[in-house]
């Protein structure tokens, strides 16, 4: 009789092939967390990259037109504006107002010690007329102001009045009928213009002959900041309506920015070279005249979390980030244990001129 019975795989044959198998798949395992690393990396980079030269190209574009229509060598210099906005006056008039301060300038950079940088932007929507006229008259009582020709205004354009006599000083207010005839502008407090105070209010009583007016039509006062880890942005005369600031830009941690001088200050005075960069803000007219440039820098994070190992610190970043105007301060690399240096990040920065200053009228 043929024995017929057949030969199986043992027991240690079987255990052999499982612990293969894991092995296996323990391998594939670590290649596809390896891969799967390298992706989120990869594409973390990938949008620091593109938030941050949208954030910086968004705040290049208005701080290219910042100081259109208001670049003045004489109205330069007259501090923070004195507005209104039913029913509130600006700070200049009432200290308890929680109206935005708006100065007179092409750009304004706020430094806030380790916290990001402000910097805040103005320029003009005339396109009618950007030169300044003369106030020949002044009638506060009924809100109405005489100049050197109506051409270029029109009904609902903002104008600015500025005293050129003792301390300079501007008041902002709405054109609500131009009087081409008696070349009169009035400014009166009806519903669509919520910025002039009936009869004038509290605004500074008179304006001398030859005290300037500048036409600013629908004007962009902008102001760029950090919140949350994203560049925002608000608009003063938005924010007084009661519109919220609008954040733009994520994982941008921080901003510096700083006023690009021709002030003689290791070269030449009024050459039209850049002799320094600096947080000073300028304060008079002929320091305003001196300013050519904003450098900006722009601190991005890569928004990949890099977990350390097991009681281990972060050592994604270990280094301060710096930029040509010094060192980002966003980054707690004092502190060992800071979650900041389990992130990477990038820098930005750029140079940007201030066409409008550097080709204003004399």
């Amino acid at each position: 009789m043929t024995d017929h019975r057949q030969s199986g795989l043992s027991l240690v044959e079987l255990l052999v092939a499982v612990v293969i198998g894991l092995l296996g798949i323990l391998a594939m395992t670590q290649v596809y967390l390896m891969s799967e690393q390298f992706n989120r990396s990869t594409a973390g980079e990938g949008s620091a990259q593109t938030g941050g030269l949208i954030a910086l190209y968004t705040m290049e574009r208005d701080i290219r037109m910042s100081g259109y229509g208001i670049a003045d060598s004489t109205a330069l210099g007259c501090g923070i504006v004195d507005w209104y906005y039913e029913p509130k006056y600006s700070k200049t008039i009432d200290a308890s107002s929680t109206l935005p301060n708006i100065t007179l300038s092409p750009v304004a950079i706020t430094t806030n010690g380790s916290n990001p940088d402000s910097i805040s932007i103005m320029f003009t929507t005339s396109s009618e007329r950007t030169m300044p006229g003369r106030i020949m008259g002044f009638n506060a009582a009924d809100s109405e102001v005489t100049v050197d020709g109506t051409a270029g205004f029109r009904n609902n354009d903002l104008v600015l009045l500025v005293n050129l006599t003792g301390t300079p000083r501007c008041t902002m207010t709405k054109v609500t009928q131009v009087l081409p005839a008696t070349q009169v502008l009035q400014m009166l407090s009806v519903p669509t213009a919520p910025n002039n105070p009936p009869s004038w209010g509290s605004f500074p009583g008179t304006y001398a002959n030859g005290d300037l007016i500048l036409n600013l039509g629908n004007p962009v006062i902008r102001t760029y900041s950090i919140n949350n880890n994203k560049l925002r942005v608000t608009d003063s005369l938005l924010q007084a309506a009661g519109s919220a600031a609008s954040d733009l830009v994520d994982g941008v941690v921080d901003l510096r920015a700083q006023y690009g001088m021709d002030n003689g200050v290791g070269g030449v005075a009024n050459d039209g070279i850049v002799d320094q960069y600096t947080n000073s803000s300028p304060t008079t007219s002929e320091q305003w005249q001196q300013l050519l440039s904003v450098r900006l820098g722009l601190l991005a994070r890569i928004g990949v979390y890099e977990k350390p190992a097991t009681g281990a610190n972060c050592d994604a970043t270990t280094t301060a980030r710096t930029w040509s105007g010094g060192t980002f301060s966003r980054l707690d690399l004092a502190t060992l244990t800071s979650e900041d240096r389990c992130y990477r990040y990038r820098v930005f920065e750029t140079v940007i001129p201030l066409r409008n200053m550097i080709w204003r009228a004399s």
